[in-house]
């Protein structure tokens, strides 16, 4: 226990724990990649079951082009991969080397209303997850000093992982949204 400022913390639902790696235990699973190069290209491998969100595997690699990545790439390959869309040639090298990487579909709110799901949901974490848990400890909104209020923009800083978590559960997000339209 040591003590820290929690304050303006967007997630904190979320546990480390030992769970299951193989992806056959889960309802459902995805890839979720935030690209980078000087800051990290993140990798996340999340498996769904019971309406919750387990963060199975991670890889967490700087300065490191694509092909050394994939290369070094310790994520299955038959598994959807959901990527920033800000870079279609990387999604097109990954596709070449026979991951099935496509790019989400950025909207108008997307980014809260994945951190509205990711809130409404139990997130487990693998400890071996270590550059995603570091990240959740310290991703905050940024905050108003002069009115004293957290405003809803989360402060765009070490969220690599946080972004391939978000990537990663667009799929499963957006079927829930189309099953909740679709119940109106």
């Amino acid at each position: 226990g040591e003590w820290g400022e929690v304050g303006g913390l967007i997630i904190t639902n979320w546990t480390a724990e030992d769970m299951s790696q193989d992806p056959n235990d889960y309802d459902s699973v995805s890839l979720g990649q935030d690209f980078g190069f000087n800051h990290a290209n993140a990798i996340l491998l999340l498996g769904f079951k019971d309406d919750e969100i387990y963060v199975l595997k991670e890889q967490y690699d700087y300065e490191k082009d694509t092909g050394e990545i994939i290369a070094a790439c310790i994520m299955p390959k038959h598994v959807m991969m959901y990527c920033d869309s800000a870079e279609p040639d990387r999604i097109k090298t990954w596709r070449s080397s026979g991951y099935k990487a496509v790019a989400v579909k950025k909207e108008q709110g997307s980014v809260q209303a994945q951190i509205d799901y990711l809130k409404a949901h139990k997130i487990h974490i693998h400890p071996s997850c270590v550059n995603l848990m570091k990240e959740l400890q310290q991703w905050k909104w940024k905050r108003d000093e002069k009115r004293d209020i957290w405003l809803d923009e989360p402060v765009p800083f070490l969220d690599d992982a946080i972004a391939a978590l978000r990537y990663g559960i667009e799929p499963v997000r957006k079927v829930r949204r189309l099953q909740s339209f679709s119940k109106e």
